[in-house]
């Protein structure tokens, strides 16, 4: 697995597809970051919200850097379409990690080194589970699904933002409301990281289901 997961980030840079997502990213930590004063959880629900997006424009990026028959060899040395696309997953959480840290470890610098660990834990946990979320609900609108771009962009919006904003979804909207208000449990964390997990899991073997189904 990890020979795939190392192809699919040489492939990911190689395109540097990622650079509009992370340049924009990176960005929108230093606008945020620049006056930074306050606690340090309300600041992570805004940038956890942002690498949601992030990881699904990732996942979107490396799906679709490859044409059908690029994709079709990839399979054919992975062995199957579901671990081809644990290693895409797996790759685009391996980013999102590093961003997750690159967040926190900037909104510590800025803040003078002087917030609570227990909040920087927190924080770098509620960023990877955001970004699972991401990951989840982008597959079903790459490439491998949805075959035109426009329909891509339109579907994924629409899934980002019921993602981030439904309240009658349990998905990403607990969490950040949690961390906006300063409030953040072990148990909402524990609880949106094994939602994150189990729909990144389903997204990933629906659509594998998909692909196989027609091939």
């Amino acid at each position: 697995m990890i020979p795939l997961i190392r192809y699919q980030l040489a492939i990911l840079g190689h395109s540097q597809r990622y650079l509009p997502p992370v340049l924009l990213y990176i960005g929108l930590l230093a606008v945020f970051y620049s006056n930074n004063d306050g606690p340090a959880l309300p600041g992570f629900a805004v940038t956890a919200a942002g690498l949601l997006v992030v990881a699904g424009w990732l996942t979107i990026a490396l799906v679709d850097v490859e044409d059908v028959v690029q994709r079709t060899v990839t399979r054919a040395h992975a062995g199957s379409m579901a671990r081809m696309l644990v290693g895409v997953v797996l790759a685009v959480l391996c980013c999102s990690i590093g961003l997750a840290v690159l967040s926190v470890a900037w909104a510590e610098i800025s803040h003078g080194l002087d917030h609570p660990p227990g909040d920087l834990g927190i924080g770098v946990l509620a960023h990877v589970a955001c970004a699972a979320f991401g990951i989840a609900v982008a597959l079903p609108c790459s490439g491998l699904v949805v075959r035109r771009i426009g329909y891509t962009v339109i579907a994924a919006a629409a899934l980002f933002a019921i993602t981030l904003l439904a309240k009658w979804i349990p998905l990403a909207f607990p969490l950040l409301l949690a961390l906006s208000a300063d409030a953040t449990s072990a148990a909402l964390l524990v609880r949106s990281a094994l939602v994150a997990a189990f729909g990144l899991a389903a997204s990933t073997l629906l659509v594998t289901a998909w692909c196989v189904r027609r091939a």
